[in-house]
């Protein structure tokens, strides 16, 4: 006695969804990558003649806040200006072809400015540039 059924489907399984559902995850964690950016928040000057460059990648980013605090990179530790010029001249060691990228709040006076733009000039600093919007 066979108790099969005579007319038994090879069973597939469809791999379409499985397939949507890794892209979909994969889009996902690319975009909330992009989204989450911590670094001091200042708020950027507009210039009327300023240029965005081209390349910002693989520069240190020294944030100045409007009440004359020092952030380097997304650390949001304070630093004093003499952390600050030690860490640009550590950094300037390791590559001397060391870029800065200067992110001063637009209430920042103009002697702090002076002062970031001295440390890096004392420890060698030679491309460096401010963050602006274009007006």
């Amino acid at each position: 006695m066979n108790l099969s059924p005579k007319d038994q489907e090879e069973l597939e399984l469809d791999m379409s969804p499985m397939i949507d559902m890794v892209f979909l995850l994969l889009i996902f964690f690319i975009v909330a990558s992009q989204v989450i950016d911590e670094k001091p928040q200042v708020a950027i000057p507009k210039a009327a003649y300023g240029k965005v460059p081209e390349d910002t990648t693989g520069r240190l980013m020294i944030s100045v806040s409007k009440d004359e605090k020092y952030f380097v990179g997304a650390d949001m530790t304070p630093r004093t200006i003499e952390e600050v010029q030690d860490m640009i001249e550590m950094s300037i060691n390791e590559d001397p072809e060391l870029r800065i990228l200067i992110r001063a709040d637009a209430q920042t006076k103009y002697k702090v400015n002076e002062q970031i733009t001295l440390a890096c000039a004392a420890v060698g600093a030679q491309d460096i540039i401010y963050s602006v919007f274009e007006e």
